[in-house]
């Protein structure tokens, strides 16, 4: 037994959304629908439909070319069990300015497998946009960017009897009316590159130069410098301050059709100028005991200079000769000069003789006992005897101090040569012989002399002998043997006659 007849015309229902910045959310009651058969009297049918679309707001855009569209989820309600049916959408006004079109997507939507929604249960079922929601729209490729379109999409729901011998039968048709709206994007800006061609090595003083910089996209580039203590810019003209490193800075920030560009580099070093010094005054001096000195003027003027005497930035007092360089000392010039400068000393050489030197450093009682005074005696018990105390410059009476010791003969060598150094007073005595003899074995017969020096004389033999300047009255020597082999050992030692 029936219990309705089937309408004539469908039953339409229609809600139409005011608003299309307001959550866009439908939902209605469909009245007008007969009872159903409940297994006993006739009951009211109450079948609720709400309809929320995706976004809420209605409003999609997208760029040319692209398709967007709106998605919707539906919550449908039926005591009786009823089957509900998404049978069309249609895009209302006209589109032709934006779209190539409104295609539908149209489905048979059921919210149990078999169809059926029991009484009382709510189901839900979401689609979204462009992958099973109500449409798509295709933004034509010719839209102008910031164009749109404002409409209303209608939506249709069919209701579907699922109980008793009236199963499949249509109830109702139910529409839906959401104002939408569809915005054009601008165009993405484009992306854009800088140029900037590599800038050769600079000198300080040299004359302002101009880089080109350029933008792929024609647009004005902005330079600044990194190092403006070395290097300014202005209007791409690059003045050069200081010597050192100089980095340039390129970028150009775009605009409404260009991105910002990649920062791009470029470095160059600025080299310092050449500058002259010239070396002035006596190069050779007289011993006075006080300092001497050159004097120095630099070319530009006002440049500070940095004299060096043999490597000490003190001037020297004592006499000999010392290899001056004068040294352009600014952050943006460089320069040096040479010379060799010679303190003479005109005093008369002090000669003393053993005899003397005892009559200095020891009392009448200590002289009148040969056991303390001898050349070979060692009354203060260094292993030094009086002879060598005599010719080295030591105190007989006390022990050798560590400085004493630093002037005793040492050996260094390298690669190339063996070298002996020790040092001897700047006056030796008349009556000293200083011998320098080398050995393979050390065997009585196997040392032979290799250089002489007798009292303040020159140095004589097959060994070359270098002489450093006095320092503290004393000289420094060193001494090699020309060819010699490395192969092998060598022995070396220094004896000192007195007579």
């Amino acid at each position: 037994m029936k219990l309705f007849t089937p309408f004539a015309a469908a039953l339409v229902a229609i809600i139409t959304l005011a608003s299309v910045a307001a959550a866009q959310t439908a939902s209605r009651t469909l009245d007008g629908l007969p009872n159903y058969d409940n297994g006993g009297a006739p009951a009211a049918r109450i079948d609720t439909l709400t309809v929320t679309l995706d976004p809420a707001s209605g409003q999609i855009h997208g760029p040319r070319g692209t398709n967007v569209g709106w998605g919707f989820s539906i919550t449908w309600q039926s005591n009786a069990g009823d089957k509900l049916a998404f049978t069309g959408s249609r895009l209302l006004g006209e589109t032709s300015a934006l779209t190539t079109g409104y295609k539908d997507y149209i489905g048979i939507l059921s919210g149990k497998t078999n169809g059926i929604t029991s009484a009382g249960e709510t189901w839900t079922r979401a689609f979204v946009s462009n992958r099973g929601g109500l449409g798509a729209v295709p933004i034509r490729s010719t839209a102008l960017p910031g164009s749109g379109y404002v409409g209303q999409l209608l939506l249709t729901f069919n209701v579907y009897d699922s109980r008793g011998p009236d199963l499949g039968e249509t109830l109702g048709t139910f529409e839906m009316l959401l104002n939408v709206s569809v915005l054009v994007d601008p165009e993405p800006p484009a992306d854009q590159t800088i140029t900037f061609g590599a800038i050769a090595d600079k000198t300080y003083g040299g004359a302002p130069f101009s880089v080109t910089p350029t933008a792929s996209s024609g647009l004005p580039v902005t330079l600044i410098s990194l190092n403006p203590e070395v290097c300014t810019v202005a209007s791409n003209t690059v003045t050069i301050v200081g010597a050192g490193t100089c980095t340039l800075l390129a970028s150009q920030e775009g605009d409404t059709q260009y991105n910002p560009a990649p920062l791009v580099t470029q470095t160059f070093e600025v080299a310092k100028a050449a500058a002259t010094v010239t070396i002035s005054g006596a190069l050779t001096q007289t011993y006075d005991g006080s300092p001497r000195s050159l004097s120095s003027q630099p070319q530009p003027g006002g440049l500070n200079v940095r004299v060096l005497y043999s490597g000490d930035v003190t001037p020297p007092t004592n006499p000999g000769l010392y290899f001056v360089r004068a040294l352009i000392d600014d952050s943006n010039y460089t320069g040096f000069a040479t010379a060799e400068f010679t303190i003479r000393d005109t005093r008369p050489p002090q000669l003393t003789t053993f005899s003397q030197w005892l009559n200095g450093k020891f009392s009448l009682v200590d002289l009148s006992n040969p056991a303390l005074v001898a050349g070979s005696s060692d009354p203060d018990s260094d292993s030094f005897p009086n002879s060598v105390e005599y010719a080295m410059g030591f105190h007989p009476n006390s022990p050798a101090t560590a400085a004493e010791r630093n002037a005793l003969p040492r050996l260094s060598a390298t690669s190339i040569d063996t070298t002996l150094s020790f040092s001897i007073p700047d006056q030796a005595g008349s009556d000293v012989t200083f011998v320098v003899e080398a050995s393979r074995d050390m065997s009585s017969n196997g040392w032979q002399e290799i250089s002489r020096r007798v009292g303040n004389g020159s140095w004589t033999g097959t060994a070359n002998v270098f002489t450093g300047s006095p320092q503290d009255s004393r000289i420094p020597i060193l001494i090699t043997e020309p060819g010699l082999s490395l192969q092998g050992r060598r022995f070396y030692r220094v004896r000192v006659i007195v007579e």
